[in-house]
């Protein structure tokens, strides 16, 4: 039998001995040297508790670091930056707690911002980091097995591998890179420049001085986060919120130079970019996938979990979010909660999310056209940027349209939103120009865009809002709008919309009596001035059997106040003027045009030269507006022209004729009878009314129709 010299007892319940060394050394004694002589000699120590029957030299067996008996451990929670006391030293036994491989194998064991050396199974830090090496990045999510499917473990993967790298790569940040100053800052010393040594004065230039870039860390999380955005969202959400977890462990080098116009070059400027998008990102991906309940509570407690640093602070709870099926949400969606506020243990609490968070919002809702709980959530909701949630409010009047409900819609361009500011007064002209026709017919673009591009449709079953509403509600928008009141061509469709342009083709409005032109046209300059001090009432006229005819004199007076007030700076009014005869004929209504203009000798002036040239320039609208009617269209506007007194006003057929008769040849399409018409005109109307013009305007052009004719 040989000596034994000492007897190692190793206990078998690992982190269940508060603190204490898994392993109990029995030191030689003459008691246990004298059992070789005798094997059945039972020696019981009292103080250890133990009974030894049999003993021989004991061998030291494989163990984890932190219980090594040759070397003194000591524990921190989650020191990185380097090994803590003598952790570095090991014997031949020792293992790495993280990589279950011999201590002398492990890359990880002293290299900065690993450090596998401080690792021990008391600390949450290095537990957490030890599951993540036996079972996957998942591990520090604390799944379920049966939660875990492809999708999260290739994310856990991809995740795993990554931050491997990254912390190679910020290992190299903290141990910076050596040069010499002269490579950043050139010497300037003559006793350098020219006699080829150093100075006293110089040798400052020349030391070594050791420089720290985070930017290779910054590209390195940016490519990874570009792989996770392309990735499937149960796989992007566990990529990124596993990298904000490792990038706010990173800190900047105490000797490192701040430089503001650098963001890439330390951790406490490039982090809080890369949280801002990480939080955006995974707001989004919360509202607009359908992750599973335990996915969608893990996210956020995991996140909430993030030991943020203090110029990360601003993130706190961002990811907060309330998910589609909480209580509070769903009582403004189906319409039982209006005000977007609840008690709360006696506290008022308001509906209030991020602005990613109410984007995303949107997006899904009008993906599933869920209109009315898109209105309901956006007349209730607070956002931390007030501009950017404006932009998304402005679209009410567009969702109450895509359901149906016009006269909402009509009203709703007047409400005060968050801002004091009604969505009247943001409108663009090409909102409005679309607004106008929903809102004349009843029908919606097909889409979730103002847009009058693509394909209509009609929504069954809605019924569309009184001609004196959608008169007042397309009024008053120009009178509160500066921009949309001095466009044109905002007032040649709302001229289009009440000549019925988007009505059927047998819808075509009555010429009344002069008189009644007379009478309505001075009681509209009045309810102009009401409906500019917000007094929306309509007298009896607008309600009675020429209600269409009375719209339309209505909004030509309104146009003509326009015309006095902004003429000088006008540069096109030639769309104002065929507004009156696309597809329908409303001379009458063109003729209380100028009558209103020629109140003023100047504006009328200035009127007609401006029209005049743009007949010329613009050409092809009088040659489409012309195709689109019979030639009686022709005849009675160059008879408006011919037949009034002012002689700017009569000056104005000689362009419209000038370009019918040079553009004589594109007519020959249309059928013998329209052709003939006008050629009988031209012939016995247009001819002998001119023969009483001697100008030399006149004299040329009716020598060119005498030619074609």
């Amino acid at each position: 039998m040989e000596q034994v010299e000492s007897v190692i007892v190793i206990s078998d319940t690992e982190g269940d001995n508060d603190g204490e060394s898994s392993v109990f050394i029995v030191e030689n004694s003459p008691e246990v040297l004298d059992t070789s002589k005798n094997k059945s000699t039972e020696i019981i120590d009292e103080e250890c508790g133990l009974a030894i029957t049999f003993s021989k030299k004991g061998n030291v067996m494989p163990h984890a670091r932190y219980d090594c008996v040759e070397q003194d451990f000591t524990r921190t929670e989650n020191d990185i930056s380097g090994p803590a006391g003598n952790n570095l030293n090991f014997c031949e036994q020792c293992y790495c707690y993280i990589c279950d491989k011999l201590a002398s194998e492990c890359q990880y064991w002293n290299l900065p911002s690993i450090c596998h050396c401080n690792a021990h199974n008391k600390s949450k830090y290095w537990k957490a980091h030890r599951d993540v090496a036996l079972t996957g990045a998942l591990s520090i999510f604390n799944f379920n097995l049966v939660d875990i499917d492809s999708e999260l473990r290739h994310g856990g993967g991809l995740l795993q591998k990554f931050c491997l790298e990254l912390a190679l790569e910020y290992n190299k940040y903290l141990m910076g890179l050596t040069t010499s100053r002269s490579s950043l800052i050139p010497c300037i010393c003559i006793c350098h420049s020219q006699l080829k040594m150093f100075c006293e004065m110089c040798q400052v230039n020349h030391v070594e001085i050791r420089l720290y870039s985070y930017t290779p860390v910054y590209n390195m999380v940016n490519n990874f986060l570009q792989q996770a955005e392309k990735e499937k969202p149960k796989a992007a959400a566990i990529m990124m919120i596993g990298v904000a977890k490792e990038i706010l462990l990173h800190k900047q080098s105490p000797q490192e130079v701040f430089n503001k116009n650098d963001h890439t070059s330390t951790p406490n400027q490039a982090v809080p970019i890369f949280m801002h998008r990480i939080t955006c990102a995974l707001q989004r991906m919360l509202v607009l996938s359908d992750f599973p309940p335990y996915l969608f509570n893990k996210l956020k407690t995991f996140y909430k979990s993030l030991v943020l640093p203090s110029y990360c602070y601003i993130f706190t709870n961002s990811l907060n979010v309330l998910s589609w099926d909480d209580p509070f949400l769903t009582s403004i969606l189906r319409g039982q909660n209006i005000t977007g506020q609840r008690q709360k243990k006696g506290r008022k609490e308001t509906l209030w999310e991020d602005f990613p968070i109410v984007q995303a919002r949107v997006e899904r809702m009008e993906a599933r056209e869920e209109y009315r709980e898109l209105v309901r959530y956006l007349r209730v909701i607070k956002c931390n940027d007030t501009l950017k949630l404006r932009a998304l409010q402005d679209k009410v009047p567009f969702y109450f349209c895509k359901y149906g409900d016009f006269n909402s819609a009509a009203q709703s361009f007047h409400l005060n939103s968050n801002l004091s500011c009604c969505i009247a007064c943001r409108l663009t002209p090409y909102q409005y120009k679309v607004y106008l026709k929903i809102l004349r017919t009843g029908t919606v673009p097909a889409g979730s865009e103002i847009s009058e591009e693509g394909r209509w449709i009609l929504l069954e079953g809605s019924n569309l809002i009184r001609c004196c509403v959608l008169l007042k509600c397309s009024l008053r928008i120009l009178f509160v709008n500066e921009v949309l009141y001095r466009d044109v061509y905002c007032w040649s469709r709302l001229i289009q919309i009440h000549c019925n342009y988007f009505s059927l083709e047998n819808d075509i409005l009555q010429m009344p009596s002069p008189g009644f032109v007379k009478s309505t046209a001075v009681l509209a300059v009045s309810v102009l001035e009401d409906l500019k001090n917000g007094i929306v009432g309509l007298p009896k006229p607008f309600s009675s059997m020429l209600h269409r005819e009375s719209a339309l004199i209505l909004v030509t007076m309104a146009a003509a106040q326009m015309l006095h007030r902004n003429t000088s700076i006008m540069k096109i009014v030639l769309p104002l003027i065929l507004a009156y005869g696309v597809r329908t004929k409303n001379i009458w209504a063109l003729k209380l045009l100028f009558d209103s203009l020629s109140t003023k000798e100047e504006i009328l002036h200035n009127f007609c030269a401006i029209l005049s040239n743009n007949i010329y320039v613009h050409r092809n609208m009088i040659i489409a507006v012309v195709k689109c009617h019979d030639a009686n269209y022709v005849s009675d506007l160059v008879t408006l022209f011919l037949s009034f007194k002012q002689t700017t006003v009569q000056s104005l057929s000689i362009p419209v004729l000038t370009v019918l008769v040079e553009g004589w040849h594109e007519f020959k399409t249309k059928e013998s009878i329209w052709i003939e018409s006008l050629h009988s005109f031209l012939q016995n109307k247009v001819v002998p009314a001119m023969e009483m013009v001697n100008t030399a305007q006149f004299i040329e052009l009716r020598n060119k129709l005498n030619r074609i004719l």
